[in-house]
């Protein structure tokens, strides 16, 4: 059962989850945390780009990207991507200026992040084909075609990895090999899982429950819990994030799945929870919902 987020003694008990900052950002459509600072970024609905600072507060920092579904930071901790339902993609700066204001073609399975000094989107197009397009500033290097639901993510060593959730288990495919004639096992089709990579893991979630691969892939931690939209692992890699469809949020250790320990779900927002990022620091999580919540918890 899940419990009202103001029964602060349930939560410190229960789920270890301290709700310390609501930040007056209303409809978080994607969050993620300025690498390496206690600084989280928030795209919203109606269009804007805010930084939040736990301790110093909130300050708008555009108010033009459109309803981004896809938010990302480049390691320099000074640029941004974002990815809007219109049909937009946008580089710009955490100080406010535009680096690129361009088109897309994707209509849904968005996904985008940087790699070096490029920048790599997918996402399933008008025609259901589902497609991959690097980009080094606003000139496009590399557009490929892929089966539905693949992912992708940035390796340890810089190069980039396609990933697929089939029922045999994460399937790992180095893009140059893909370029080179090799491609995914056929006759497999792809699960449902949303692939989020965080780190050297792999999230999969669906509505119904999450899997937890490596980037090495094979089969995975799994947990069943219905209802979830959102979710994340902490940059160590311990602890694991989910919001579902009625507003709860809960924090589970990772090593808990193998002996499908539920976790405690704290309701925490009145609509579905749009996003959850943990701080890479592993101080702070953060969800969205039609308002923000950053979380605290003892270890």
């Amino acid at each position: 059962m899940s419990r009202e987020v103001t029964e602060a003694h349930y939560l410190h008990e229960r789920s270890g989850l301290e709700a310390v900052l609501r930040p007056p950002v209303k409809q978080p459509t994607a969050l993620a945390w300025v690498p390496k600072r206690e600084v989280l970024i928030v795209a919203t609905r109606d269009g804007e780009l805010v930084s939040v600072d736990p301790v110093l507060g909130t300050r708008v920092i555009t108010e033009s990207i459109g309803e981004a579904g896809v938010l990302a930071l480049h390691e320099d901790r000074k640029r941004y991507l974002t990815m809007n339902r219109q049909g937009g993609w946008t580089v710009g700066t955490l100080d406010g200026e535009t680096l690129i204001n361009a088109r897309h073609t994707y209509l849904g399975g968005m996904d985008g992040f940087f790699a070096g000094e490029y920048v790599v989107m997918l996402g399933d197009e008008g025609d259901g084909k589902r497609t991959l397009s690097i980009f080094k500033e606003d000139r496009r290097t590399a557009h490929l075609k892929l089966p539905s639901r693949v992912s992708a993510t940035v390796s340890a060593n810089g190069g980039l990895l396609l990933l697929r959730s089939t029922h045999a288990g994460l399937e790992v495919l180095p893009l140059g090999a893909l370029k080179k004639g090799r491609s995914f096992q056929k006759g497999m089709e792809s699960t449902m899982h949303r692939l989020r990579p965080s780190g050297p893991h792999i999230l999969g979630f669906t509505s119904t429950g999450i899997a937890i691969w490596n980037e090495k892939g094979g089969q995975p931690k799994s947990m069943r819990l219905p209802d979830l939209t959102a979710g994340d692992i902490s940059h160590a890699g311990e602890y694991l994030g989910l919001g579902t469809r009625n507003g709860a949020v809960a924090l589970s250790r990772i090593s808990s799945l193998e002996k499908r320990v539920h976790p405690d779900l704290v309701r925490a927002f009145n609509s579905p929870v749009t996003s959850v990022a943990f701080s890479q620091r592993g101080r702070w999580l953060a969800t969205g919902a039609e308002g923000l919540r950053i979380w605290s918890w003892e270890d």
